[in-house]
């Protein structure tokens, strides 16, 4: 059993998770990293609306495997989800990136919005392909959370590893004064 305080951390989707794991627990604080931070009512689809930037406008996103399961195309990897990392860096990163169910993951709607009643602390990626900065400032300002941004992909944990760390820490910081 945990005792003490806990940081729900979450990053892109996991922002949705945390956004609803999170409701009715005092004791906790959030992190969103990149992340998508629904309204109550909300699809993690609407909440960001993000159509594709142009130059990967009619090129193939996802690649479905046997199973239906979803993987990030490899031949896009680098330059959508993690153009900050090097070249053989991004190449190992798609090569073991963990499939997603994603069939029911846009239509979820969100419950009642955590971020209204706990701590929140917001990273927003600059260069985000992904979820655009602008919504990730929207999000940010929205929940009136403690920000940081930095010129980084949607994977700011691999390109930015310190300073993701740092925030967690000050959040853990402030949530335990």
């Amino acid at each position: 059993m945990l005792r003490g305080p806990v940081i729900l951390v979450g990053r892109s989707y996991g922002g949705f998770v945390i956004t609803n794991a999170g409701y009715n627990n005092p004791n906790e604080g959030l992190v969103y990293v990149a992340a998508v931070a629904p309204r109550e009512g909300q699809t993690e689809n609407a909440a960001k609306n993000s159509p594709l930037p142009k130059e990967f406008e009619g090129k193939p996103l996802l690649i479905f495997d046997k199973g239906g399961f979803a993987y990030v195309n490899p031949a896009i990897y680098h330059d959508f989800f993690v153009q900050d990392v090097d070249q053989a860096q991004a190449k190992v990163l798609a090569a073991v990136q963990k499939p997603a169910n994603v069939s029911g993951i846009s239509n979820e709607k969100s419950g009642p919005s955590a971020w209204k009643q706990l701590p929140t602390w917001y990273q927003v990626s600059k260069n985000d392909h992904v979820i655009p900065p602008a919504v990730e400032h929207m999000f940010a300002k929205e929940m009136n959370a403690t920000t940081i941004s930095l010129p980084s992909s949607h994977a700011s944990l691999v390109s930015h590893p310190t300073e993701i760390a740092q925030l967690i820490l000050n959040a853990t910081k402030e949530i335990t004064k």
